[in-house]
């Protein structure tokens, strides 16, 4: 049977850690990166940016897609369809405004 330790050893200072610590609780050396928050509030922000400036939204879903937790996995999906869907809608409305505008040159 394969022995799991639960600890490890800082790469700078040598001092003993957690494994599911993320910084050195002695030199403060970052061990892992931290998970992305999956709050809420996070939520609603990405979705807004990824909705109303679209192609910037791509940052954030390729960042929780890069994720091992499901809910941050979502997120990341969520986000690449709502810029999708932005992008159509941007396109239908620019498509819209230019027929308009040469209905209106052509009645002249």
């Amino acid at each position: 049977m394969e022995n799991i330790s639960s600890e490890t050893a800082c790469p700078t200072c040598h001092a003993s850690t957690s494994v599911t610590e993320n910084f050195c609780s002695q030199c403060g050396t970052k061990l892992k990166e931290p998970p992305l928050s999956t709050s809420t509030a996070r939520q609603i922000f990405i979705y807004l940016i990824s909705f109303i400036f679209a192609p910037l939204g791509l940052i954030y879903a390729f960042k929780y897609l890069k994720q091992s937790n499901p809910k941050a996995r979502r997120i990341g999906i969520t986000v690449i369809i709502l810029t999708i869907l932005a992008i159509a809608l941007m396109i239908w409305v620019t498509k819209a405004f230019t027929n308009w505008q040469y209905q209106l040159i052509d009645t002249f």
